[in-house]
């Protein structure tokens, strides 16, 4: 429970539901390799059931079935259960434990390796949307579509939300193109970190919605397809007049958008594209990286707040977008005439 002034509540009030969640799914874990071992007294209390002993021969468990940064991420969930349910111990080596693990892991999928230059996909986004304009033997409903997968990949890479929020965007409230400058605005109460997302829309994607919203979601709302969903101002439409759900987020980066590699593309990873761009091609401004994305880190988070708010911040990334966007276009041109 939350608690009051004169009786504050445990640690976990002040945890995000999706936290309390994860945490929970965590403890259960460790709750059923303690069972699967023969070792869960019922009756026990919280505390009593970690050890050093035991905590050793769950690492090695989680080492034969896991890899990567999930090994650390049980070990911290676990850690942050005990200081929920026994906060009169300290429990402060579990959590430098999972640290240690953290720093010395190789990730289980090598991310880089698979990331397509975020301009590149900016620029393919831009493509499809002239297409969708100019192609006049496409019906109207896949003109539509494909309006609207090209601006969904121009503002993942302008605003890479996360999944949940990206879902839940609502015309007006959310996406204020009518503000001076246009706003995407989130409230804090509604992100993952519990922090206020406020960035400024560039003037050519605030135009491209406009003209999705006035154009072509219209079009898509006008479908009725068998899983149809009643709406009211979600941003996003899927094709049969429904707002769009993760999973078609999930569907449509993947039909569009493939890395060097060759494998489709999730929208999560537009958070890494964006965070590897900033650091090869202006490594001076990281400091933005976990303003734009809305980290929370305990340790640099007052450094990066006094530097910039997410105004500024969404400012200063979109010009590094266009400088490298005109540099591209530029490349292209010059290929063309030599051609």
């Amino acid at each position: 429970m939350p608690g009051t002034p004169f009786e504050p509540g445990g640690i976990a009030s002040r945890w995000s539901k999706t936290c309390r969640r994860k945490t929970a799914l965590g403890y259960g874990r460790y709750l059923y390799f303690l069972e699967q071992r023969g070792g869960l007294d019922k009756n026990a209390a919280p505390a009593s059931r970690v050890t050093h002993r035991l905590l050793l021969t769950y690492l090695e468990e989680l080492e034969q079935t896991n890899a990567g940064y999930t090994i650390p991420t049980r070990i911290q969930e676990l850690g942050d259960a005990m200081r929920a349910l026994a906060p009169e111990r300290d429990w402060g080596f579990i959590k430098r434990a999972a640290g240690r693990l953290r720093a010395t892991t190789i990730p289980a999928m090598n991310k880089r390796a698979r990331l397509p230059l975020l301009t590149n996909v900016i620029i393919q986004g831009y493509d499809m949307m002239q297409e969708a304009e100019s192609d006049a033997g496409a019906s109207a409903l896949g003109r539509a579509a494909l309006y609207r997968d090209g601006l969904l990949l121009a503002f993942l890479a302008h605003h890479p939300l996360r999944l949940r929020n990206l879902t839940s965007l609502r015309i007006g409230e959310h996406v204020k193109l009518d503000s001076d400058p246009p706003l995407l605005q989130i409230d804090a109460a509604e992100t993952k970190t519990r922090q206020r997302i406020e960035q400024e829309l560039p003037s050519r994607l605030a135009h491209a919605i406009k003209t999705y919203v006035e154009r072509y979601r219209p079009v898509l709302l006008r479908a009725r397809g068998r899983w149809h969903r009643p709406v009211t101002n979600e941003l996003w439409i899927s094709r049969d007049g429904s707002p769009c759900s993760a999973q078609t987020f999930q569907n449509i980066v993947a039909k569009r958008v493939r890395g060097p590699d060759g494998r489709p593309l999730s929208p999560h990873l537009f958070r890494s594209m964006m965070a590897t761009m900033v650091a090869i091609e202006a490594p001076e401004a990281v400091d933005l990286i976990p303003v734009v994305l809305t980290h929370r880190s305990p340790k640099t988070g007052e450094r990066y707040y006094n530097l910039a708010d997410g105004l500024s911040a969404s400012r200063t990334y979109t010009g590094f977008l266009q400088e490298i966007e005109r540099e591209l276009r530029d490349v292209d041109h010059r290929k063309e005439e030599e051609a």
